[in-house]
C-alpha cells in the first residue's frame, strides 16, 4: 500500500470508496435518504475535484486501486480532518493508520480535529486507538435529519 496525493483523475475512484463507506458506516444511524443525499452532494465528481485541488487530499493505493482516502484542511493552527474512509472490504488493513501518519508527518506538531457522528463506533474506536480524545458535542442538521457529532482531538505532539 502506498499513500500519495490525490489528483483530479482520482475523483471517480474516491467517490466509489466514499459511497460504499458511507452506506456501510451510517446504515442504521442515518436514514437512507440522508446518506444518499449526502454522498450525492459531498462526493459529486465536481465537488471532489475542487476538494482535491484545494485541500490536503491523500489516497491509499494498493495494486493500482484506491482503497482509502483522507481530506484535511489547515485552519487556525490546527488540522481539520474532514474525512477519512476506507473501502469497507479493506477496513482493518492499516490504510487509515497510513493516512493519519502521513498527515502527522506533513503537519508536525499540530493538533488534529475530527468530528464523528455519535453512534459511529467504528470511527470512535479508530480515533481512540490512535490517541484522540472526545471533547465537545455538536448538534446540527444533515439534510433535514438532526444529528449529534462528537469532536475528537489529537493534541499537538512535542516531537513533531
Amino acid at each position: 500500500m502506498i499513500v500519495r496525493e490525490a489528483g483530479p483523475d482520482d475523483a471517480t475512484a474516491v467517490r466509489v470508496v466514499a459511497v460504499a463507506a458511507w452506506r456501510a458506516t451510517y446504515s442504521g444511524l442515518l436514514s437512507g435518504r440522508t446518506i444518499d443525499t449526502f454522498v450525492d452532494v459531498a462526493y459529486s465528481i465536481d465537488r471532489l475535484q475542487r476538494r482535491i485541488d484545494r485541500h490536503t487530499f491523500l489516497v491509499v493505493e494498493d495494486a493500482g486501486s484506491i482503497i482509502a482516502f483522507a481530506d484535511a484542511v489547515l485552519e487556525d493552527g490546527q488540522l481539520n480532518l474532514g474525512a477519512i474512509y476506507a473501502d469497507p472490504g479493506r477496513r482493518g488493513e492499516g490504510a487509515g493508520t497510513l493516512l493519519l501518519g502521513e498527515l502527522r508527518s506533513r503537519f508536525p506538531g499540530l493538533p488534529i480535529r475530527a468530528d464523528v457522528l455519535r453512534g459511529n463506533r467504528l470511527g470512535e474506536v479508530f480515533y481512540e486507538r490512535r490517541g484522540f480524545v472526545p471533547r465537545e458535542e455538536i448538534e446540527s442538521d444533515l439534510f433535514g435529519e438532526p444529528v449529534v457529532e462528537r469532536r475528537w482531538w489529537l493534541t499537538a505532539s512535542l516531537d513533531g
